[in-house]
């Protein structure tokens, strides 16, 4: 069941919340288990979306992610690929009936510049990410000259002092602390994910002593960083590793609840798969 909206999901911070994430580029180390999951979809943006969108509509998933993964072109082909961004959006805001994130590609000099094409164009409320300490200013500072209420993911990599930092320089630059979500930076099982885990714990016990710049929800991007594994991607492996499309929806829902469990309150996951099998064991508390 989506969430009516972002405002929502926020206003509920003692549960949990899944996302189901879209990246618009498939690149060639795009998993082939999510080709084979989401089918010939893929190959067209806006039909991945409805595909999502359909699929997800009995589901405990509350909102989609919009992944804008395009790698920072050559200077001649800018003007170009920013254009076809901005076309994408516009199609996919013509059929989307459910809240929307759009993530940006990660690159803090070139999502300015993907901020500038994209946030112009939107016609509601949306959730943007990621934002670094190397953008917030140049993002925030177009989004808050929006007439809608959007919300902002703010990323650091993995430290509590920079993540209080950076929400403390959002709010002083006129950001709303109710709008801010946490984003601590992690690694998937395997991969650093022990790092992730205990900042995310370190964050919940400052938040539970009263620490009101790192009082906002949490937020873990699970699916992007298991795909990243090799091991959920790849055949390349011996037998005794288990058959490449078990282990990779392993990958992501051990990954998922791991953080989940650390006290991270919404999690964005890229196989629908594994949001049956989170819900088994966080249903109660993730369903809205």
């Amino acid at each position: 069941m989506f969430a009516d909206d972002f405002s929502t999901i926020l206003d509920n911070p003692s549960k949990k919340y899944f996302g189901l994430e879209m990246p618009v580029f498939i690149s060639e180390n795009y998993s082939p288990v999510l080709k084979e999951h989401w089918g010939s979809c893929i190959n067209n943006p806006v039909d991945y979306f409805l595909e999502i969108q359909t699929r997800a509509k009995n589901m405990p998933c509350s909102f989609i992610s919009v992944y804008f993964n395009i790698p920072e072109p050559q200077d001649s082909k800018v003007d170009d690929v920013l254009s076809s961004c901005a076309e994408v959006l516009k199609n996919i805001l013509q059929v989307a009936k459910v809240p929307l994130m759009i993530k940006l590609s990660a690159n803090a000099a070139w999502d300015i510049k993907l901020a500038k094409a994209l946030i112009p164009i939107l016609d509601r409320e949306v959730v943007i990410s990621p934002i670094q300490a190397a953008n917030y200013k140049e993002i925030t500072d177009l989004a808050l000259k929006s007439k809608f209420n959007h919300k902002f993911v703010m990323r650091t990599p993995i430290d509590i002092n920079l993540t209080k930092e950076l929400n403390i320089l959002s709010v002083d630059n006129g950001v709303n602390a109710s709008n801010i979500l946490i984003d601590p930076d992690m690694g998937c099982i395997g991969y650093g994910i022990d790092y992730g885990y205990s900042i995310i714990e370190r964050i919940c016990l400052a938040r539970q002593e009263g620490d009101k710049m790192l009082n906002m929800p949490i937020i873990v991007y699970a699916g992007e960083e298991a795909y990243k594994a090799k091991e959920a991607k790849s055949n390349d492996f011996a037998p005794s590793w288990g058959e490449l499309n078990e282990r990779a929806l392993m990958w992501e829902t051990m990954t998922a609840s791991a953080l989940l469990s650390a006290g991270a309150n919404i999690c964005v996951l890229w196989s629908s798969n594994s949001l049956e099998v989170l819900a088994k064991e966080f249903c109660e508390v993730v369903c809205p």
